[in-house]
């Protein structure tokens, strides 16, 4: 705020999306000065507009390694914000998903866990099912890399009591 300057933290750069971004960047400065006019009048001096600021890109970001996995990447980048790891790649989209996914499921503030919980049950019951039906050897079905164990049949077979 006190440098009047906008950081474009681009994960996936390109220069065929640069005029865009920061046509976008300019877009939300406009709407900031819109939404927090009220504040801006009160606070600032006059004349004061988010507009004003000066748009810069940085090379601070780190890289992305796909171009579809940019809410999940930014949501993670964001939470291991450390000096240190800008520029990692570390980031694995697959694992980054789930973990996302679970953080979001397992919050206290979901108030649809148990629904969440019976369902998956049910879905995994239902493909515990198929493999009882078809054997283990259903080409690329996710269960079926694993191989039954007795304990997984065992409570296959128990919860139907």
């Amino acid at each position: 705020m006190g440098d009047k300057k906008v950081e474009l933290w681009d994960s996936v750069p390109g220069a065929k999306y640069n005029a865009s971004r920061y046509q976008l960047a300019e877009r939300i400065m406009k709407v900031l000065d819109y939404i927090y006019n009220d504040e801006i009048v009160k606070y600032f001096d006059k004349g004061w507009q988010f507009a004003k600021f000066n748009i810069v890109r940085t090379d601070k970001a780190r890289r992305q390694l796909n171009g579809c996995d940019c809410g999940i990447f930014v949501m993670n980048w964001l939470e291991d914000i450390e000096c240190t790891s800008h520029g990692s790649n570390k980031f694995q989209h697959a694992s980054e998903r789930v973990r996302v996914a679970l953080s979001l499921l397992k919050n206290p503030k979901n108030k649809r866990l148990k629904e969440v919980r019976e369902s998956a049950r049910r879905v995994v019951d239902e493909e515990l099912d198929k493999l009882a039906e078809h054997g283990p050897s259903i080409p690329h079905h996710p269960i079926a890399r694993k191989p039954m164990t007795p304990s997984r049949q065992s409570r296959k077979f128990d919860s139907r009591s």
